[in-house]
């Protein structure tokens, strides 16, 4: 059923598509993704007189200093349209998952359609990292060793490029022994997916 309503909204989104002025790739003016059980179609304002405004319009972070392109020689990092196809694909059909790393209050205000929130702080809590990582496929063993052969291939993004939330997570990741091949770093975050006009929705 679920498989019949995408297709659907997918066939009225291909016929309105063919009017966006402000499309992502020249191929592509949106995708469709679940969030919280709904089909959302998440495309960019068409408004082209559109400008930044409020938190993420602000250049200067005090204390933050720009995140490099490659936070971990092993761990991928990934710009926008990968990360709109890593929703479309594996986010749709459950192997992966996207993560929002910013505090709860944020992540409630607004986040990138599909995403989940985990705080950041949380990799500070043993108890609640045991659970999230049996969330995500992998399994404890007897001999204290972690199981991680049907894990979830799983993105992280927080605030910005200026953010260093989802590096500092995604390396606690990699000492509890998650796969770097299984992870991915979305750098531009919530401000750039903004910046881009991309469609955000409220988690109330």
């Amino acid at each position: 059923m679920r498989k019949l309503i995408l297709l659907f909204v997918l066939t009225l989104g291909a016929w309105a598509g063919q009017f966006d002025k402000v499309k992502i790739t020249p191929d592509m003016s949106y995708i469709y993704v679940y969030h919280k059980g709904k089909a959302v179609k998440v495309h960019r304002i068409q408004d082209t007189k559109h400008k930044l405004t409020g938190e993420y319009a602000k250049q200067y972070r005090p204390g933050q200093d720009i995140q490099p392109i490659k936070m971990h020689k092993d761990i991928q990092t990934i710009g926008e349209v990968e990360l709109l196809h890593f929703m479309k694909t594996k986010g749709n059909d459950k192997t992966g998952i996207l993560v929002d790393l910013r505090p709860k209050r944020a992540y409630r205000r607004e986040s990138i359609p599909s995403a989940v929130n985990i705080p950041s702080s949380t990799k500070n809590d043993k108890v609640k990292l045991e659970k999230i990582l049996k969330v995500l496929g992998a399994k404890r063993l007897d001999d204290g060793s972690l199981d991680t052969s049907k894990v979830m291939q799983v993105t992280f993004y927080c605030n910005g490029l200026w953010c260093d939330k989802a590096p500092a997570f995604i390396k606690t990741f990699l000492e509890l022994g998650y796969p770097s091949e299984k992870m991915l770093y979305y750098r531009g975050g919530f401000q750039m997916w903004k910046i881009l006009g991309f469609t955000t929705v409220t988690n109330q």
